[in-house]
């Protein structure tokens, strides 16, 4: 051990520490959970109904056009989501796909 301390410079240690934590925060992230909109997304089957172009821009464009369409899909599809549901499904389609401030 004390030898491979002499032959690793003071940068190579550091670039290897970084290498390290990088690895670490990346197969950290990796394992997160999904986004809890992305679920509910995949359970409610919407693209059972969105097919052909799944998620216009033209249609929602904004924060509360989306919100209001997420509550239009929920009530027709009788989806049962709750109103924060309805929140983070529509958070993760703004993530995913429109980009609307909030």
């Amino acid at each position: 051990m004390k030898n491979l301390k002499k032959t690793l410079s003071k940068p190579s240690l550091l670039a290897a520490s970084l290498v390290g934590l990088s690895l670490t925060v990346f197969s950290q992230s990796s394992m997160a959970e999904p986004h809890p909109g992305k679920v509910l997304h995949d359970d409610a089957d919407c693209m059972k109904c969105h097919t052909a172009k799944p998620y216009n821009p033209q249609k929602s464009d904004s924060w509360p056009k989306l919100v209001k369409t997420v509550q239009f899909c929920n009530d027709n599809l009788n989806a049962g989501m709750f109103e924060d549901e309805i929140e983070q499904l529509a958070d993760y389609l703004n993530e995913t796909y429109y980009h609307h401030p909030k």
